[in-house]
């Protein structure tokens, strides 16, 4: 199906109803603009007398705190107020009121303002050079202000959004202040952290805290997001006018300033030490737009592995680790070089004899190391793997180009020999070529081998490092764009849309997976290895004349590499193929399924759909049918937005294995159908998998099931219904809404001693997870039931077996994520326990108590 048109504007975005609703930000707005105007301060900023009249700082008045927010820097800094004003503060006072966002503004801009001077005043007293550098400044803006509001009113935002901007903000701020350094940057700091202490404390009951397991998808975004903040953070400070931050000794690794005149003077003139006057003729060969451009390029290289990890390559981690770990070297050398050597030995830097605290000291090395830190304690959420051979291309490829550029260099150094301090080797070319990969300020600690003096010599030495490092670029964005399935993956692919009829037939192609093959290529079993356990996802994908030996065939396969076999979530052909190998078997789930062909919804037993129906047509819901890569963006946006704040207003982690999500959308032959309400917003989402016999589709699987907090009861029954009825037109056989797990229908269970430890189990993890309601959820749709099995050697392997599935299903489980989940059961137990006031009762018929992508088998 094709994607939705662009949707009609409601008319509550229109600007003069925005205005009518946000009567404080237009104020500031029209304050800020009227004051700059009569001042004549909108360009250049506010007169140096007038500045020093309003602003405020270290043993000022105190009213200046106040009138130090009317004014903003210069053309820009007014710039970036009326988007602060625009973006931050116009969403603070919808979501807390004009007043509460009036009294927030102005406390905010007092206080924030007052706890940054005091802290710069403190430390400055104390005798830390880099306050005392800060303490004279003169402060004016209404930045700590409106971040001290926002900050207030991430209290009563959504819990995704909350995460979002505490995070986005905070390590944006931080790194202005590391890096940057400046007196505004601190105040504006403390305004943001001011703010969100505030909201802390005064936040409701009803508006609880972020999620503390953010999605697969979220969590691959926020670590992007820090790893992109901290590869930016040295050019900030490089082309920050003052760059006094702890930290700010990094941009001269990065950033090479010629040295003065008078400097150069008075070290290589009469009496000056030789060695020192070698370092600054290097550093005043480091600039021009060769080495500028070189002090990018790594920043560059950076932003795109960023990109990478965002989309969860595994390829860009690995880049991104090895990349951290190298800068983390380096810099731990540069550390060494610095501990070793006299601060007035130190041009490079930039230092004043004597002025270098131990934090700027250890920075080169602290930030690179506190990335490597976070990759590595995050590598499991990067699981998109390459195709094969695809690491083996990138290697040639990027060998094969820097091959070209060291051979060009050699030839061209070899021709220009005469240009350099002394004429090279083709060996202290080759060496030579290594270093000039270094950023300037690098090449200023590690002076090259070789100084070139004049003409092709210095163009060859400024733009062989810059030939480097893009052809570097160019082959990494290799590793991080989308690609097609290839290798096993594809073969797997192939036979998954000939012959994959099963409920987790198609669940085969998701990452995670391992494939095996039967000898002829026409089976192929998904599974994953956890704990020497090889975990099936479903029945082997075949002709049905050859599933049976495939399923001997892996069992054997698995004796052989001295694995478990564990076949999971498998239909009645798989325990019947193994009997004569005694396996036991264990009914997990209960598969819930609809034929197709004669559905209408007609009768008493359909009441509870048709009036889902019947609601959706009275409100204007729509249902629309999506594939993601034709989605309009915003749209998409609409899509992520409820499905993260669903999952994050859970606090529930996220599951995954057999539980699709957001990464499985965007596969083409995955169908979604979004309900949308009158002004065009998504309020419900369902997600189809399909499945295949003889290479035509039979049949759809629900995957993931959302709605939104605010939307009408029977969202997700009106969804289900209507891709029911699409499903029946278009000739499929049959709609599977997947199982439950730990959840059997009456009748189903067999009384056994096994089957009774799962029910106690459901029943346990019922006030989280809601299995029970979920089966009973779908019941309303007569489905017939068809048991799904786990299959497994012996009782001996139970304990081995229920750890594996369950680091399958939370492979993100922490220690601590347990013992909150575990505090989680024990409160949804005792509140169950407690009696419930007259009145209606939840029950099935409210999905948002359902888990996590409620759509899939075993949530």
């Amino acid at each position: 199906m094709t994607a939705v048109g662009t949707v009609r504007p409601s008319p509550r975005t229109r600007p003069w109803q925005t205005v009518r609703r946000c009567p404080l930000t237009v104020g500031a707005l029209v304050v800020t603009l009227a004051v700059g105007g009569a001042t004549r301060s909108l360009v250049a900023g506010p007169s140096p007398a007038l500045q020093q009249a309003v602003g405020t700082g270290v043993g000022r008045p105190l009213w200046s705190l106040l009138t130090s927010g009317l004014w903003a820097g210069d053309a820009a800094s007014y710039l970036a107020v009326t988007g602060t004003i625009l973006l931050l503060l116009a969403p603070a006072e919808r979501q807390l009121g004009s007043r509460v966002a009036l009294v927030g503004l102005l406390a905010g801009q007092v206080l924030g303002v007052a706890i940054g001077v005091s802290v710069i005043g403190a430390l400055a007293r104390a005798g830390d050079a880099w306050a005392q550098a800060i303490s004279d400044t003169v402060v004016i803006g209404p930045f700590p202000g409106l971040l001290a509001v926002a900050g207030l009113a991430t209290a009563r935002a959504p819990a995704l959004w909350r995460r979002r901007l505490r995070l986005l903000l905070t390590v944006i701020l931080l790194a202005l202040v590391l890096y940057s350094g400046t007196a505004p940057d601190v105040v504006r700091l403390s305004g943001w952290l001011l703010g969100l202490t505030a909201g802390g404390l005064l936040r409701r009951r009803e508006h609880a805290p972020a999620a503390p397991h953010p999605s697969r998808r979220e969590g691959r975004a926020l670590v992007a997001l820090v790893v992109a903040v901290t590869a930016l953070g040295p050019l900030v400070a490089a082309v920050s006018r003052t760059p006094d931050g702890p930290w700010a000794v990094v941009s001269h690794l990065f950033v090479s300033g010629r040295p003065h005149h008078a400097l150069l003077r008075a070290v290589c003139g009469p009496g000056g030490d030789p060695a020192d006057c070698r370092v600054l003729e290097a550093r005043a060969r480091l600039t021009g737009h060769g080495p500028a451009l070189l002090s990018v390029l790594p920043v560059v290289l950076q932003l795109v592995l960023a990109e990478g990890l965002r989309r969860g390559r595994r390829a860009a981690w690995v880049a991104a680790v090895l990349f951290s770990a190298a800068l983390t070297t380096v810099g731990g050398l540069v550390v060494v070089t610095v501990l070793r050597t006299p601060a007035e030995a130190l041009p490079m830097l930039d230092v004043r004899p004597g002025s270098l605290p131990t934090v700027s000291i250890l920075a080169p090395l602290a930030a690179p190391l506190a990335v490597l830190v976070l990759l590595l304690l995050t590598r499991s959420r990067f699981g998109v793997r390459l195709a094969p051979g695809a690491v083996r291309r990138w290697l040639l490829t990027s060998a094969a180009g820097l091959a070209v550029v060291a051979a060009v260099y050699v030839a061209a150094g070899s021709l220009f020999g005469r240009q350099f301090a002394r004429r090279p080797s083709v060996v202290d070319l080759l060496v030579d070529l290594s270093t000039r990969m270094l950023p300037p300020g690098y090449l200023g600690e590690f002076i090259p081998p070789l100084v070139p003096l004049h003409g092709g010599a210095r163009l060859i030495a400024d733009w062989a490092g810059v030939a480097a490092w893009t052809v570097l670029l160019a082959t990494v964005l290799l590793l991080v764009r989308r690609t097609a399935p290839a290798g096993d993956a594809l073969r797997a692919r192939r036979l998954v849309e000939r012959h994959g009829e099963g409920p987790l037939s198609f669940m085969l192609t998701w990452t995670g997976n391992r494939y095996w093959f039967s000898a002829d290529g026409e089976s192929v079993v998904g599974f994953r290895v956890i704990g020497g356990v090889a975990i099936t996802t479903g029945d082997p994908v075949g002709a049905p004349a050859a599933r049976e030996e495939a399923v001997r065939g892996f069992s054997a396969w698995c004796d052989e590499q001295g694995w478990t076999p564990c076949w999971y979530a498998v239909t009645d052909d798989v325990p019947r193929a193994l009997a004569e190998r005694g396996a036991r078997r264990l009914q997990v789930a209960a598969e819930t399924w609809l034929p197709l062909g004669e559905l209408s919804f007609r009768g008493r037993r359909w009441q509870d759909v048709r009036t889902a129906l019947n609601r959706a047509r009275r409100e204007g819901v729509q249902a629309r049918w999506l594939t993601w890569s034709e989605t309009p963006l915003g749209l998409r946006q609409q899509i992520v937005r409820l499905s993260e704040e669903w999952l994050a207003a859970k606090g529930l982690p996220e599951m995954g294995f057999t539980l699709g999500g957001l990464d499985e959308l965007t596969d083409d032959a995955v169908r979604c159908l979004v309900a949308m309400d009158a002004d065009g917003r998504v309020i419900g989402l369902t997600s189809w998998l399909p499945a295949h016999r003889d290479g035509h589709q039979v049949g759809w699987t629900l995957d993931v099931m959302r709605r939104a907090h605010d939307a009408g009861a029977g969202t997700v029954e009106f969804l289900i219904a209507t891709a029911a009825l699409t499903f029946q037109d278009e000739g499929a056989a049959w709609v599977s809404l997947s199982g439950a797990p730990l959840a059997l229908p009456p009748g189903a269970a067999d009384g056994g001693g096994l089957t009774r430890l799962l029910e106690l189990a459901g029943r346990t993890m019922e006030p989280v997870y809601g299995f029970r309601s979920l089966l009973a959820f779908k019941a309303k749709f007569q489905p017939r039931y068809r048991p799904l099995w786990l299959v497994y050697p012996g009782t001996g392997d139970l304990p081995r077996i229920a750890r594996a599935v369950s680091l399958a299903y939370l492979p993100h489980l922490s220690p601590v994520q347990a013992v909150r989940l575990a505090g989680a059961l024990v409160r949804g137990h005792r509140a169950a326990d407690r009696p419930h006031p007259p009145g209606p009762v939840p029950g099935p018929a409210e999905p948002e108590r359902l888990p996590v992508g409620s759509g899939s088998l075993h949530r």
